[in-house]
């Protein structure tokens, strides 16, 4: 990787374990990612000393690219909502219900598991922070419109089933974030048990 200058250091040497680079997006991605990784691997809320010797810049280039912690915190969530909708396979509303279940929730299991650090810090950061809370509704969104895609014609057979409170709103707190994080931090389960159960509640209100 080539080495450059930083803003407004001239020519001078970059310390020993330090990157400097001329392309501003390249900077922020490599910052963004090393927050990410931070909060992957148990920092809840990393500083930006943290932050930047992860990356390996100096502290003054996060407040360069990043006017706050919210500036960081979106672009971190938007690329981490990158990366689980990567996950996304088509899942045909024509197939039967048992493989449509089987396939959803094995793209989920994948996508949850991504999404699950980061989301536990944007839960406690999103009252506070009106981008995170439009990233996070956005994500939230998607999983239920994917949801109503795949369930379409059985939703289609029960009347209200898309009114609060109805079929759909079912579904969806049964194969939410929400649940599969219950399973797995506070039952202990592991990912394919975590699916086991989930889908033996999607099935049964689906079936009913």
């Amino acid at each position: 990787m080539t080495a450059a200058e930083d803003n407004g250091q001239g020519g001078s040497t970059p310390p020993a374990g330090r990157r400097r680079w001329r392309d501003p997006e390249r900077t922020r991605a490599v910052l963004v990612e090393a927050l990410l990784d931070l909060v992957a691997e148990g920092e809840r809320e990393p500083t930006r000393k943290a932050i930047a010797e992860r990356a390996g810049v100096s502290e003054r280039t996060v407040f360069v690219h990043f006017a706050d912690r919210e500036a960081l915190y979106v672009t971190a969530a938007e690329q981490q909502a990158q990366r689980w909708r990567a996950f996304a396979e088509e899942v045909s509303p024509q197939w039967t219900v048992a493989r449509k279940v089987q396939a959803l929730l094995a793209q989920r299991a994948k996508m949850y598991e991504v999404m699950t650090p980061i989301r536990k810090v944007g839960l406690q950061i999103e009252p506070d922070s009106p981008g995170l809370r439009r990233v996070m509704a956005d994500g939230d969104a998607w999983f239920r419109e994917d949801l109503a895609r795949v369930f379409a014609s059985e939703l289609a057979l029960v009347p209200g089933a898309r009114r609060p409170g109805g079929l759909l709103d079912s579904l969806e707190a049964a194969v939410s974030w929400a649940a599969w994080d219950h399973l797995r931090a506070r039952r202990g389960l592991d990912p394919a048990q975590a699916r086991t159960a989930l889908g033996r509640t999607l099935r049964a209100l689906l079936e009913a």
